[in-house]
This record gives C-alpha cells, structure tokens and sequence, in this order.
C-alpha cells in the first residue's frame, strides 16, 4: 500500500481525504498532519461559535471514529519543519521531538496565515486576528473584561467578528479605510443597506480612516488614527486580508509566487507533490471561498489515485451568505463604471437588486436580503447568456422557472458537482446521493449533509434543489412554525372538523405546542376566523400589528391612513373632508397610491381616533390597505368616457368592491378591471382580474407585481357582470379556506394548479354553493370601538 501525507487538517484538506476514500479507500495508506492540536473543524462557522451560537463540538468534521475506521493516521499538534523532495519524506516535530515520514504522494494543504498591518503596537497584548478556534477562545476569554473592541477590516470576516463579539456584550467598532462595507462583494448602496442592519444591533462604524498606531505599553490602551484624533479600545481585531503560506513549499524549492504554483491537475513543480487551497496560486489567482477549494480538492484526489475524470482550469465565484440574518448574494463585476445597471429596491422588505450589463450580457448580480434568483443569475453570468430576450423582466428573476414549456427548473440546469451550501461544501450530487440513501424530509437530508446547518443563507436554493431530487411525493414536512411538529395543514384540519368556537391558545393547547409566536398566533386566529366566520371573534393580541392599529405603521413610528375610494372615485365632499383633516392634523405627507386611492402618511398615533372620527363622519371607510385582506379594484374609466371602452369598467368594481369587501383572508387581496383589452388598469398582475370585451368579461387570476412580477393566467370567460360577481365570491371563498395563511393568489395557484381551482368552480352550481359560503359582510372598524382599545 502507498503512502500519501497531507500536510494540514483544514476544510480542503479533509475534502481530499474524503475524495480519495470515495474514489479508492484502500490505495493509500493516509497519514495528516495537523499543526492545531483540535480534530478538524469547519473554519466557516467560528463566528457562531464566537457568538455562542454554537459550541465547538457543533463545528467538528471529522472525529476520533472517522480516523479509525477508515486507519487513518491523524497527527494533530505537529509542524512540518522540512520536507526531503530526494528521500520523500517530510521532517515533523512535535514538541521536542523529531521525526520522518515518507510519502509516495504528498499534499500540501497549509492554507493561508492574516495580514497583521505593520502598525506600531500589533505586537500588544490584546491584538488578535480571527482565524482560528484559538482566535475565538482568546476573544471570550475577555468577555466581562476587555469592553471596547476594534475591528480594522469590513470585509467578511471582519462582520463576522464584529457581530460575534456584539453577541457577547462587548462595545464595538469597525474601522475601515473605504467608505463602504464588504466592497470586495456588495456595491456602495448595499453596503450602506447592511450597515444600517448592524447599526440597528449598536454595532458602530468609522469609514474612511487610516489607523496610524496602536497604544500602549504592555497591552492596547487605544489607536490613533491618520488625522490625529484617537479611540480608547481594550482589545483590537486584525481582519484586513490574508495570505497565502508558501513557506515549507518555498523552502523546499518547490515554484512559488505569494503561493504555491500549481497546474491544472494540482500538482505543483514536483511531480510527487500536489497542493491544494488558499495556499495555492492556479493560473494567477487565489482563491479563499470554499467551493472553487472543493473543486480543487476533487481533482487532486482523481490525480493521486490516477483516475482523472476532471481538469481545474479555475472557478467562476459567487457569494451567498447570511449576515447578521440578512441573505446576501454576489457575483460577477459590479464596479465597471461603464455597464449598464438595473436596480430595484423593496423598503418594506429591505431587499435589493442591482444587476451590471455588458454588451447584452449579465457580468454582476448583488442581491441584498433576498438571494432566491442567485442560482439564475449566477448561471446567465457562467454561461455568458445573451439577455435581449429575457431583459424587460430579468430583475425579477426566473420568472418563467416554473413553466413547462421554457424547459427545467433552475436546479434542474444544476451540474452535480455545483456547491449548494457553501458553510459545509455540500454539492447538488451530495444531496441526490443522501435522498438516494433514504433522507425524505429536509431536515433527515440536513441532519445528513449538515446543508444550510451554517450560515443558512443557502436554505432557499436547498430547498429548491431537495424538493426536485425527492419529488413531490415526499417532500419535507414544513411545520406551522417553531412551536409545533405539526404542519399547517394538520393544524387546519384539526380547525375544520371543530363544532363550536374556540381560542386561539385552545388550539395549541389541544395540540401540545411547546412555545407561542407570532407566526402561529397570526395563522391560528385567521384559520379560525375563515372557518367560523362572524361567530368568531378575532383575539387582537395575535394580530399583525397593522391590523391591530387598522393602519400602516410607518419607518419613523407614525402610522398611514388609506380610506377606501371604490373604482378611484371620489368626491368634492371627500376630497374637501381628506384636506381639511389634513390641514387640521399637519398631516405631512399626502399620496395618491398606485391602486387609485389616497394615502394619508405620518399621523401619530394619538390622532387615529380623532382622524378615524372625522373620515366616518364624512362617510368614508377603512380602505383595508393595512390588513390581510380585500383591497382595492382598480379600473379605468371605461365606457362612461374612454371612446376605445367595451363595459362599465368603473361600476363593475364598485360592485366587486361591495361583494368581497371587509373580508379577511390568507393575505392581500387586489383585483382590477379594464374597460378593453388594451388592460389601461394593468389586471393582469392581479390577484383576480377582469379585462372587458365587446362581448363579455375575460377573467384572469393568480398574477402578481412584486418582487417577483407573473402575468395572469386566463381562467374563464362570461357574458353578464352577474356571473363575474357570482365567480368573484366563489373565488375569494375557495381562496379563504383552502390558501395557507401569508399565501398569495400567486403561490396558491402554483402549489394546488389551475386545474384544481378550476374542477372545485366547474358548473354553474359548484360556483353558487362557494359563493353563499361567502359571509355577507360589511363592516366599518373605524365606526367601531376595538380600535380604541388598541391606540
């Protein structure tokens, strides 16, 4: 049997060692050396152990059984000190003593060491970096000792440090020489979106500063800063880049270049010695992220066991990654100043887009809170798609992934070997091969494959991949929330057989919850509401808080106020009521919404009632914009006085204003009606649409414009409004009862099907018993008192 040494006991090189078992577990008789005096861990998520949120334990790869079973030689706490590319053998001390091994195959896998800036005092007690286990155990150490920490560096793991030690209490900065965060992966506007998340955590921030000097005598006292000025600190954190360790490769006269030279088979300029990681240079570059290591790592092994399948010729590089709880995606180039760029930005959800084109084609994506359409971007940008065809609606994505007729999902495109989770390096093919080996619900294929267990900014795009590979038949069980083993369907089914009305804190009595939230509160209170209707009586306690307060809670802490306007139309009277509220309560802002109505921004909150008051006395209405639940119908004018108009587009969406009004469901509501098929009030993004022909109503539903934009899909055709309003509330109850609660038209069509909604509302009957099941309904909450007692 042959030998092969690896030299380190890092991610890439356990991943060689993992490949080659794979490949050909008796070859080699394996000996690993590593200088940690620890089993080897995932390097990826020391800040979660920094942070607490995970022990070391948690973070181990490989232990004690995984050596012995495989005859393993593990050597931990050991330091290369010489290798004899004549004899092959390498020199290792252990403490005081020495000692030679021999190799047939030798890999080097000593990754890369900080950059310390050579600033006056680095060498201070209180001075540390953040690599290693020893790095995280020096930091808490300090905890309720050291409480003013420095962090020079914004990049990855600076962040990293920065929100790790905030976890621990401790008082921090960030100190950086750019005037953004994370400019190496995020464009200026994202990382200004990201820094507010942290200064949201009291993490605090110094751009654009030069650290001259760290103070001290013994240990850190404070830094002084290019300008003059200083800060006290107790400890600072060094994360400004790293580099490559050559050193025992370069003293072994192997080619170097601030890394060791290697080939596309990995190999270096010594046939019997390969390498592998971020001590490497392949073709120029470098690379620190853990999939291009991985792929390096593949190949290797197929070169030591001589079955070479592939070749590394580089890695195209994306990030994904949750900071702080925000998903964050990049790829590409984003700071040619000459591409074009497409950008959009959601404030609600805080999320962000911004796209870089080059002749045609995507070069860059950053997405910011929202990494979903990574993977679709990442693959136009490999793949140097040409995007003519596709750029009305490339910001929103793979809008056409779920259509048959424009071929496979994304993750159906997906090569085996592409990195899903980039904390645990778990690949596509790892996820075939755990479904293969029975895991049938995510969490078996988590608990497996340790995919999305790390950072969890992958979990989206798991999902996505598991669900394809394990078909519809035995995808995860997604529970309610947290709280509960039960799904939201088992929930609802225990809902629906109840004879009589009961609590929201009844039911998860009666189902064993461990916990209570908000999620399950909100999703219980309106399942018991769809199913007992008026009887029931909603427990605001368990409400969103908009719906609470009946008004939209604004960034600055003041609320909005929407009154309904059916079809847009208003009146003198209104209009005059609207204005002198407005005057009289320095309303400061005032905004016709893109649904045709007024919106009333920045009242405080000890205004509603008086505002409320004054709209009911005026005989206006809640206009439902803050709930749930039915909003507005818009339409054009049609033919009361547009030439091109086929109906009565405005009097028919009073009247389906006035069949589905007031009614709470899984979530907004928005319907429209165009006079003419030239779609003037854009239906055809609505929940329920409805565009007027010469001869009839043409409905479209289940169309959405967000984040993520679909065109209706055409349903049904009929000749009288009657029909329209009949097939109206018959739609809306389907969707009250059947829809999950926080599930759009969008994604319920998409998960039950067109054919389904279509087969429940098939005859003419079928459509009248779901619409008597429709309560009648019309309430007014602001003529009520419930408000009160929440202002």
């Amino acid at each position: 049997m042959k030998n092969l040494v690896i030299v380190g006991s890092g991610m890439s090189a356990m991943k060689v060692v993992d490949e080659v078992l794979k490949i050909d577990p008796l070859m080699y008789q394996i000996t690993i050396i590593g200088e940690e005096k620890v089993l080897p861990y995932n390097r990826i998520m020391l800040s979660s152990v920094l942070a607490g949120e995970k022990d070391f334990e948690d973070i181990k790869t490989h232990d004690e059984s995984y050596f012995s079973q495989n005859n393993i030689t593990f050597k931990p706490g050991c330091l290369v000190s010489f290798i004899d590319r004549f004899n092959k053998s390498i020199l290792l001390t252990n403490g005081k003593i020495s000692y030679s091994v021999v190799y047939d195959r030798l890999v080097i896998c000593t990754g890369s060491r900080p950059f310390i800036l050579p600033l006056p005092g680095k060498t201070l007690e209180g001075v540390v970096s953040f690599r290693d286990i020893y790095d995280v155990e020096y930091m808490q150490s300090k905890s309720g000792q050291a409480k003013k920490v420095a962090i020079i560096g914004t990049g990855l793991l600076g962040l990293e440090a920065a929100n790790g030690l905030n976890e621990l209490e401790f008082d921090v900065t960030v100190i950086g020489n750019m005037d953004s965060i994370m400019n190496m992966q995020l464009d200026t506007s994202s990382g200004v979106l990201l820094q507010k998340v942290l200064e949201q955590k009291n993490i605090k921030f110094k751009l654009g500063t030069i650290t001259n000097k760290i103070i001290g005598t013994n240990t850190v006292k404070a830094l002084e800063f290019e300008d003059g000025t200083t800060m006290d600190v107790d400890m600072v954190v060094m994360s400004v880049g790293i580099i490559p360790e050559d050193s025992l490769a370069k003293a072994a006269g192997l080619q170097t270049d601030r890394g060791i030279i290697v080939g596309d088979t990995m190999m270096t300029s010594d046939p019997a010695i390969y390498s592998v990681g971020e001590c490497i240079k392949h073709r120029g570059m470098s690379y620190g992220l853990v999939a291009p290591l991985f792929e390096q790592a593949r190949v290797c092994a197929e070169q030591i066991c001589e079955v070479s399948h592939h070749m590394y010729t580089g890695s195209d590089i994306s990030t994904k990654l949750k900071i702080s709880g925000v998903d964050v995606f990049s790829a590409g180039e984003f700071d040619n100043l000459e591409d074009e760029v497409m950008c959009s930005k959601d404030h609600a959800l805080n999320t962000r887009k911004r796209l870089s084109i080059r002749d045609n084609k995507l070069v860059g994506a950053v997405l910011f809170g929202d990494s979903t359409d990574g993977l679709f971007y990442f693959d136009l940008i490999k793949k140097e798609t040409d995007i003519a065809s596709i750029r009305k609606t490339l910001l929103f994505g793979d809008i056409n992934i779920d259509d048959s007729s424009t071929g496979a999902k994304g993750v159906e495109k997906m090569s085996e070997d592409e990195q899903v989770c980039g904390c645990i390096g778990v690949t596509k093919g790892d996820i075939v091969s755990a479904v293969a080996g029975g895991c049938d619900t995510f969490k078996a294929l988590q608990e497996e494959t340790g995919c999305a267990t790390g950072c969890g900014g992958c979990t989206s795009v798991a999902k996505q991949v598991f669900s394809f590979v394990a078909s519809a038949e035995i995808l995860s069980k997604d529970v309610l929330c947290d709280c509960t083993k039960y799904s939201t369907e088992e929930v609802r089914q225990y809902i629906r057989v109840l004879d009589k009305v009961v609590s929201v804190n009844d039911v998860r009595n009666a189902l064993d919850f461990d916990d209570i939230c908000e999620a399950c509160g909100a999703a219980i209170n309106y399942y018991l509401s769809s199913q007992f209707n008026e009887a029931y009586i909603h427990n605001d306690d368990e409400r969103p808080h908009n719906e609470k307060m009946h008004a939209n809670k604004q960034r600055d802490g003041t609320y909005s106020i929407v009154p309904q306007m059916q079809g847009g139309l208003t009146t003198p009277k209104e209009l005059k009521a609207l204005a002198d509220i407005a005057v009289k309560y320095e309303v400061p802002t005032i905004k016709v919404t893109g649904g045709q109505r007024i919106d009333l921004l920045g009242i405080p909150k000890e205004n509603l009632n008086d505002i409320w008051d004054k709209m009911t006395e005026a005989g206006m209405k809640a206009g439902y914009a803050y709930g749930k639940a039915t909003r507005t119908c818009k339409s054009c004018v049609g033919t009361d006085h547009c030439m091109m108009g086929t109906q009565n587009s405005m009097g028919l969406s009073i009247k389906m204003e006035d069949a589905v009004w007031s009614h709470f469901m899984p979530h907004k509501f928005k319907m429209g009606v165009s006079g003419c098929p030239r779609n003037c009030a854009e239906v055809t993004i609505k929940d329920f649409g409805v565009i007027c022909t010469e001869k009839g109503y043409e409905i479209h539903v289940a169309g959405a414009c967000g984040i993520r934009t679909k065109a209706c899909l055409k349903d049904r055709f009929f000749e009288t409004e009657e029909e329209v309003i009949e097939y109206l509330k018959a739609f809306v109850q389907l969707y009250r009862i059947e829809a999950n609660y926080l599930e759009r038209v969008i994604h319920f069509e998409e998960r039950v099907g067109l054919d389904y909604i279509q087969s429940k509302l098939k005859t003419p009957s079928m459509i009248k018993h779901y619409a008597d099941l429709l309560p009648k309904t019309i309430k007014n909450p602001w003529e009520t008192i419930d408000h009160r007692r929440s202002a």
